[in-house]
């Protein structure tokens, strides 16, 4: 009977003591991780070590010592701990998908495909590992089928950003050239007869990037005349890449050139910022406008925020624009809803006059595949522009595009 007395107790403080020993484990896990991520990785690896000396089999804190040694470059002992995980559960879905990032950060995809092709047939149809086996058919250059791969990835996770980024990017090098034509049509309420300009663009992919040139030819004020423009998109490395235009023309209803540039940078969670500039030089005047936007993509969506300041002799003037993007589907399937103020910096035929005006803006634009080449986009805005005294004018644009890619 005294046995039976005593062994309820020990056996309730063997159990304390383990859930105290654990939670232990928990802890320097937890601080580990937080310390990784603020950059100071020897000491989380410190904490890591001791952790697995409590727990050899916390598989999650391996994980975290493999892509430690990851980030640091250090493949070799990143892939000694991943492996372990592996081989004592290959099921293991975060491991898995750490050393198939280590295998693609280190120049491996060879290594990368064959691992993700393994955790497929033990998770099918996982979203994870399809954008990583994308990633590493598209490091071999097999771009149809990383394509295909990623549109997979998609489907099975719709919120998954990156693989829409990747599917846009694919597209692109699954063809490399395209040719387009588009056409606007603008009405005034007052003031001016109506406005045309076709553009005919021509654009080649090359591996540093994208380059688009372009013929633009206007109809305003009784008059016609053309502007040639040439934009580059060079890529720098993987989330930095450059928009650069130039613009020349002998009419004046454009400027007679037009430069500029703006690098744009991605972020964690599906951020992007960008910063620029436009220069418009009329006969008479010149114009600078710099310019800067935000780009948070969330699930199918894509929020933009744009501002745009323009300083002047006579004092400066900031306009800005808002706007969303429902994706469906891919990249090039889109539905764009804007709000702006004041002069936006791509203005496709801005004229000093209406530059210097007071305007409120709301547009819609879409665009789609009808063809497995052929895109259709079309687009309807609505602005209302000040002309001083109370008196406004309302200005309507329809587009109209069609754009073929091989």
């Amino acid at each position: 009977m005294p046995i039976a007395r005593i062994h309820g107790p020990v056996l309730l403080l063997t159990a304390g003591l383990a859930l105290w020993g654990q939670e232990g484990v928990d802890e320097l896990f937890a601080r580990a991780r937080r310390l990784a991520f603020d950059g100071k990785r020897a000491e989380a690896l410190e904490l890591c070590r001791t952790a697995l000396q409590r727990s050899p089999g916390y598989h999650d804190i391996r994980i975290l010592m493999g892509r430690i040694h990851a980030w640091e470059g250090r493949y070799d002992e990143g892939r000694t701990e991943l492996q372990q995980v592996l081989r004592a559960e290959p099921g293991h879905l975060d491991g898995r998908v750490a050393l198939v990032d280590l295998e693609l950060w280190s120049d491996h995809p060879r290594a990368a495909l064959a691992l993700c092709d393994e955790g497929l047939a033990l998770h099918p149809a996982q979203a994870l590992l399809l954008f990583r086996k994308a990633r590493a058919q598209k490091a071999l250059g097999n771009y149809p089928e990383a394509l295909e791969t990623a549109k997979q990835a998609q489907a099975a996770n719709p919120g998954l950003y990156e693989a829409r980024q990747l599917i846009e990017n694919l597209a692109e090098l699954s063809q490399r050239s395209k040719v387009s034509l588009t056409q606007t049509y603008d009405r005034f309420d007052r003031t001016f007869d109506p406005w045309q300009l076709t553009s005919l663009g021509a654009t080649h992919r090359f591996d540093a990037g994208s380059l688009i040139a372009r013929v633009n030819r206007a109809s305003r004020f009784g008059d016609t005349g053309s502007q040639v423009e040439v934009d580059a998109y060079p890529r720098w490395k993987d989330g930095t890449y450059f928009y650069l235009n130039a613009g020349f023309s002998e009419s004046g209803l454009f400027p007679h050139r037009r430069y500029g540039g703006e690098i744009y940078q991605s972020f964690a969670r599906g951020i992007e910022g960008s910063l620029g500039f436009r220069h418009l030089r009329f006969s008479a005047s010149t114009v600078t406008i710099y310019t800067g936007s935000l780009g948070k993509y969330w699930g199918d969506y894509l929020f933009t925020l744009r501002a745009n300041a323009t300083p002047s002799s006579i004092g400066s003037s900031q306009s800005g624009s808002a706007s969303v993007r429902r994706y469906f589907g891919d990249g090039e399937n889109h539905l764009t809803f804007s709000l702006g103020s004041g002069v936006s910096p791509d203005q496709p035929n801005p004229n000093a006059e209406i530059l210097n005006l007071r305007s409120r803006k709301a547009s819609l634009a879409a665009q789609g595949w009808i063809h497995r080449r052929l895109i259709l986009s079309g687009s309807l805005a609505y602005e209302k522009q000040e002309l001083g005294l109370g008196v406004e004018r309302a200005q309507t644009t329809l587009g109209a595009g069609l754009e073929w890619r091989f």
